[in-house]
């Protein structure tokens, strides 16, 4: 099985022909300023993200792993997740209603443990399906890789700049089938050498670092 990358889905679900270029017909390009901008921030969120708390994504006693290597054999997909979030397991004595003896009495709930991934993106655009796809894959990998539930990792978060801007995410059924089905397209696209169709976003082919690659888009 052709080996993957989770960003490869991003790639994939915005615009197929980075990939095709990328995998297909390697050539040397510029870098461009979007490209800059996306690694110089990248590097700013990180160094800014580790003197702050999980209090930004409403999970106070959250640890943070930066930098997360992510890998699933049955996929044949890795990836790096800029942040992963873990809300440790608890036990706490909640206060229960009882008709007899006494009224009141304090329950023993034992909360599991969670883990949330984190993926920083530069875009001014908000939250699009791309950028969801690739934080189920995180999230697929994280619950492979950590031996948890399928689904248990049901959440993920965006931090969204230059708004500096955290937005919570969902991730279920219909997020997780469409990064696997993705999978499955990338690779029939590698093997039987077709050429895919542009992306429907016209509007970021002049920043694209293959954008002289495709004649039919401008």
């Amino acid at each position: 099985m052709i080996e993957l990358r989770v960003s490869d889905v991003r790639h994939w679900t915005f615009c197929p022909r980075v990939l095709w270029h990328r995998m297909m017909t390697p050539v040397g390009v510029r870098e461009t300023p979007k490209m800059e901008l996306g690694r110089n921030a990248e590097a700013a969120i990180a160094r800014l993200e580790k003197r702050r708390t999980g209090r930004r994504y409403g999970l106070g006693r959250a640890q943070r792993k930066f930098g997360v290597v992510l890998e699933s054999r049955r996929l044949a997909v890795r990836g790096v997740c800029d942040l992963v979030l873990e809300v440790p397991e608890s036990h706490e004595l909640w206060p229960r209603f009882k008709t007899a003896p006494s009224g009141l009495v304090r329950v023993p709930v034992k909360t599991p443990r969670k883990l949330y991934p984190v993926d920083v993106k530069r875009t001014e655009g908000g939250v699009s399906r791309h950028h969801t796809l690739q934080l189920a894959g995180y999230a697929i990998l994280i619950e492979e890789q950590e031996g948890l539930p399928a689904g248990s990792v049901s959440t993920g978060f965006l931090y969204l700049l230059p708004a500096d801007e955290v937005v919570a995410v969902p991730l279920g059924a219909s997020e997780r089938e469409g990064f696997e089905r993705s999978l499955q397209e990338i690779r029939a696209m590698l093997e039987r050498e077709r050429f895919p169709h542009p992306t429907r976003h016209r509007g970021f082919c002049p920043q694209c670092e293959y954008v002289n690659f495709c004649g039919d888009v401008l």
